[in-house]
């Protein structure tokens, strides 16, 4: 005869152990949390702003360019509520329901006969002598002529830049193809954004770690150029053997061809951008000639022979048996040094913020009441080289976490040390220099190769190197910070990876979870060995930090090993003391003190949006089906020294109308052993018991929901089984 047993399992996820080990307990999950001990799937989330295809600046579609790395939300001396965050490729300002690009600009010059165009091509070149951008930069055009190539408008557009082709001339490309060929033409402003940093850790060479563009080419001479009518295809004629391939680069030298070469095939000149030059990726190769394709069409047909004396540079695209990387390849593993991904970091000034992206100046956003903020601008008397930055409570000073020291007879910033804390003086965001007049100083903290963050706290500032936690108090002159080592061995992991809540820092380390009570204590963490386990070691620094106030949470968003970008997150409920983790595409996350849901950024597959995070009654994502299920450890009884016999569930639940949830039972035979056959039933409001029949030694529950928006918590379960002997 069959007994009814009930089952209540351990909250929060515990799997520090093997799914048999940890009997009586919740194993695994995904989007779900506990609410008095009993799972429930969380709520979805909604677009902050739509995506717009016809935004101008400064007001930006609702997606943005590139991950956002920090979020500060607030609302200004209006009660305008406002959120400001950063990417590696710009900074945005969110207010009155838009969300305007606010990027910095660091050079601004103002030119006539710069552009070039060529008929059907959307490629546009830029003459600016000595420009000093790079390939993925911005360039924000203002002041410019009404049209170029006839019909392309560059007036208040922003553009990445797609090529350098040397130092005084980048090519862009616009959004519709010009009408009409020209060369040198047109005018306007042209606005550099602040460079582009990286999402990705890449490799930098250093001074003399390698040659430029790190291949040996071959250097030919030029015999003869020929085109043809209506084609773009040239065909080059060297002097030489040149061993080129397909896909190689061609790279024309010298200038004193341009007179003669502005007239082959009557309208392409081989060394100007207008036609695509002067750097050609190869087409194809036929002995000694070497065919190109042009950035237009020839107007007719016709040669240039050797009455002229040109040189031109064949690069290898891909690395053979020679010495070298290819033209324009990355350095490879071993070849120099790790250059960190772009950070940012940010902290009130008042209603106004102070940000600041790692290895830059600190720079600072004015609140502006009207519905176009200002960009924000650099603090130019602040250190040259600052890693991130914080705002002491009360006594108002900027911090600058790894800086460059004062030096008072340079006449820039000093050296740069990344073990150095450096303050303004006291309500004075713009004064460094120590004196006798104000309350600017440094400190150099040990115990680390490097400062990693902070974040305030009670009574203190928590300052963590790779290494060890400080804290710094302020106590007035003479000192005016006071510097104590609260603990070692205990580093942080990356810049946003600590938090302060209700008093408490908690911290993710680099293979621990830690929090200062007054004493540094390692949490008890039942996910601990899954987390670090499927940490992508690569990506330290994207992980962030986060609280949910609502269900008095401490949110780690981190980079798995399967991807580059925060795509699962780990759960800790101080209140509660449980752990949880799953799925999610968010990188920065803010509490709901402003808005009243929890704010965060992320990629979708149409691009980075902001979001409202877990909106009251929303359980989709973005309107899409968000899927969550809850799964126990395995079970046994008389310590599965009799095999079970199941034929009865009774389910204890909530659900919202008109859905449905699954309810599996996976029997086994022993902890290693395949799972006998599986028992899948689905259930709704309706549903009052579930009969089946099943046998297993031991056995675990899942259950999950598939439903759009769908609503729901787990009670407890009452399972009907009976020994069913020992074979």
């Amino acid at each position: 005869m069959t007994t009814l047993a009930k089952f209540d399992f351990k909250q929060g996820f515990n799997r520090e152990s093997t799914q048999y080990a940890e009997e009586g307990k919740w194993y695994d999950g995904n989007r779900v949390r506990f609410r008095s001990g009993k799972p429930e799937n969380m709520r979805g989330y909604t677009k902050k702003v739509a995506a717009s295809d016809t935004a101008v600046l400064p007001i930006v579609s609702g997606k943005f360019d590139g991950s956002a790395r920090d979020l500060i939300a607030w609302r200004d001396d209006e009660n305008i509520k406002r959120i400001l965050f950063a990417t590696p490729d710009k900074v945005y300002a969110f207010n009155g329901g838009n969300i305007f690009d606010i990027t910095p600009l660091v050079t601004t010059v103002e030119l006539t006969s710069i552009f070039g165009t060529s008929v059907g091509s959307t490629r546009v070149c830029c003459s600016d002598g000595s420009h000093g951008a790079k390939k993925g930069d911005y360039v924000y055009f203002t002041s410019a002529s009404v049209t170029i190539g006839s019909n392309i408008l560059l007036n208040n557009k922003v553009f990445p830049i797609t090529s350098i082709v040397d130092t005084n001339v980048f090519t862009f490309d616009a959004s519709v193809t010009a009408a009409a060929t020209s060369i040198t033409s047109g005018k306007a402003k042209i606005n550099y954004y602040l460079p582009t940093g990286t999402s990705v850790q890449t490799q930098g060479l250093g001074y003399g770690a390698g040659s430029y563009n790190a291949a040996t080419p071959t250097s030919v001479g030029i015999s003869k150029i020929t085109a043809t009518g209506s084609n773009a295809l040239v065909t080059i004629s060297c002097a030489s053997a040149h061993g080129g391939a397909a896909n190689d680069f061609i790279v024309f030298q010298n200038t004193s061809i341009d007179s003669i070469a502005a007239t082959v095939g009557g309208n392409l000149n081989l060394t100007k951008p207008a036609a695509g030059g002067p750097q050609f990726s190869i087409v194809s190769v036929n002995g000694t000639q070497v065919i190109v394709s042009a950035a237009a069409n020839a107007s007719a047909s016709g040669d240039v022979t050797s009455s002229f004396n040109m040189t031109a540079l064949i690069y290898k695209q891909t690395t053979g048996s020679g010495t070298g990387r290819a033209w324009n390849a990355e350095a490879t593993l071993g070849e120099g040094v790790n250059l960190d991904i772009t950070q940012w970091s940010m902290d009130n000034w008042g209603e106004d913020v102070l940000l600041n992206r790692r290895g830059g100046r600190i720079y600072y956003f004015e609140v502006d009441l009207s519905t176009s903020p200002t960009r924000a601008i650099a603090v130019t008397t602040s250190p040259v080289s600052v890693n991130s930055l914080i705002v002491s409570p009360n006594d108002r000073h900027v911090i600058a976490l790894g800086a460059n020291q004062f030096e008072a007879s340079a006449t820039v910033s000093g050296a740069f040390n990344p073990m150095l804390v450096r303050w303004s003086d006291q309500d004075d965001k713009s004064t460094w220099s120590p004196a006798k007049e104000n309350t600017a100083g440094e400190v150099v903290l040990t115990d680390g190769t490097r400062i990693v963050g902070a974040v305030r706290s009670k009574n203190a500032i928590n300052i963590w190197t790779d290494n060890s936690l400080w804290l710094m108090q302020f106590t007035g002159p003479p000192f005016i910070f006071k510097f104590s080592q609260a603990g070692t061995n205990c580093g942080l992991i990356g810049p946003h990876a600590a938090i302060d809540y209700n008093g408490t820092t908690y911290w993710m380390g680099f293979d621990n979870f830690y929090a200062n009570t007054g004493q540094v204590q390692v949490l008890d963490c039942t996910v601990r060995k899954f987390v670090f386990d499927s940490l992508n070691t690569t990506y330290y620094d994207k992980v962030y930090t986060g609280i949910n106030s609502e269900f008095r949470e401490i949110v780690w968003l981190y980079v798995s090993n399967d991807s580059t970008e925060c795509d699962k997150y780990v759960i800790f409920n101080p209140e509660d003391n449980y752990w949880i983790y799953g799925d999610n595409f968010f990188t920065t996350f803010r509490d709901r003190e402003i808005f009243g849901n929890t704010i965060t950024t992320g990629a979708t597959t149409t691009g980075n949006f902001l979001f409202d995070n877990e909106p009251s009654g929303v359980f989709t994502g973005d309107g899409a089906t968000l899927t969550s299920f809850i799964e126990s450890a395995d079970f046994d009884i008389d310590d599965g020294n009799q095999l079970m016999f199941m034929n009865r569930i009774i389910p204890d639940f909530e659900l919202s109308n008109n859905n449905n949830l699954t309810i599996k039972i996976s029997p086994k035979q022993y902890p290693e052993s395949s799972v006998l056959t599986t028992v899948s039933k689905s259930i709704d409001n309706t549903t009052t018991k579930i009969d089946f029949r099943a046998r297993g030694r031991q056995a675990r529950i899942r259950v999950s929901c598939e439903s759009n928006n769908a609503e729901w918590e787990w009670g407890s379960i009452r399972l009907a089984f009976q020994g069913d002997g020992a074979r």
